[in-house]
C-alpha cells in the first residue's frame, strides 16, 4: 500500500498536530495510521502519537477484537494524561485482511473514497451532533455554541483524549469505532484533522482524489487548495493510503 503524509503548521503560530504511521504494524504487514490534533499545547498530541498505537497493539495481540482494543487503548491513554494541561482529538485506522477499522474522538475524520462514492468511517463529536449535545447538557456543561464551558474555560470537541478539567461536564474519551469491508470500487483511505474537513466536504475531497490518483499527488493538491486557495487558518495533517492491490 502506497502511503503519503502531509503535516503543515499553516497560519497558526504553533504546531499542535502529531501523527503516527506504521506500514508493517505488529510485524504483520498491517497498516496503522493515527492523527492527533492537540489544543492547549502540543503535549497531549505528542503523547498520543507516541503511546496509543503501542497500547492498541498490546491489546490487539492479546486477542481483543479491534473495536474493543481501540476502546481500551483510548481510555488508557487519556487516563495517563491527567497531569497534562492539554488535550487532543484523535483518529486512528487499522487496515488488515481487506478491512479498515477506525476509531476517533473529536472532529478528526477518516473516509474511504471509491470510484463512485465516498464513505465516512468516523463520527464527528461536536455540539451540532444532537447526541453529543444532550450528553454534555445532562452532565452540566454550559453551552455557548460551538463551545462547552466549565467555569470560564471552553472546548469545542465533545470527546477528546486528556482534558481532565472538562471530564466532569461530559467531555469523554470513549471513541466511536467502526469496521468497513474494503470493496473493489475503493481506491483510497484518507485520515485528517479538522484543518482539512472544516474547509472541504467529503464529496469535494473525493472528486479531487479521482483526479489526483496517487496519495502523494492528492495530498499536495489538498494542501494547496486548503492553505492557498481557501486560506485555511488551522494546522493541517493528512494521511492518504492507496487501497489498490
Amino acid at each position: 500500500m502506497e502511503v503519503a503524509i502531509v503535516s503543515e503548521k499553516g497560519m497558526r503560530p504553533t504546531m499542535e498536530d502529531a501523527h503516527f504511521v506504521d506500514s508493517d504494524f505488529a510485524g504483520k504487514g498491517w497498516l496503522y495510521a493515527g492523527i492527533y490534533d492537540g489544543h492547549g499545547g502540543e503535549a497531549a498530541a505528542e503523547y498520543a502519537s507516541q503511546n496509543l498505537s503501542r497500547i492498541f497493539r498490546e491489546r490487539l495481540l492479546s486477542g481483543l477484537p479491534p473495536a474493543k482494543a481501540f476502546m481500551e487503548s483510548y481510555q488508557a491513554v487519556s487516563d495517563q494524561m491527567n497531569e497534562l494541561d492539554s488535550g487532543t482529538t484523535s483518529v486512528d485506522v487499522l487496515i488488515r485482511e481487506g478491512k479498515a477499522y477506525a476509531a476517533n474522538v473529536g472532529d478528526a475524520r477518516a473516509i474511504v473514497v471509491g470510484r463512485k462514492g465516498v464513505q465516512q468511517l468516523t463520527v464527528d463529536h461536536r455540539l451540532d451532533n444532537p447526541d453529543e449535545r444532550q450528553r454534555v447538557e445532562r452532565m452540566g456543561g454550559r453551552i455557548w455554541y460551538p463551545y462547552t464551558y466549565r467555569g470560564v474555560q471552553g472546548i469545542m470537541p465533545t470527546r477528546t483524549l486528556g482534558d481532565s478539567y472538562f471530564k466532569p461536564v461530559g467531555i469523554i474519551a470513549t471513541p466511536s469505532v467502526g469496521e468497513y469491508e474494503i470493496t473493489d470500487d475503493d481506491f483510497l483511505l484518507l485520515a485528517a484533522c479538522d484543518g482539512l474537513f472544516d474547509f472541504m466536504e467529503n464529496e469535494e475531497i473525493a472528486r479531487l482524489a479521482r483526479e489526483y490518483i496517487s496519495p502523494e499527488s492528492l495530498l499536495e493538491a489538498l494542501k494547496h487548495e486548503i492553505l492557498v486557495n481557501r486560506l485555511g487558518t488551522d494546522n493541517l495533517t493528512m494521511v492518504a493510503v492507496s487501497l489498490a492491490l
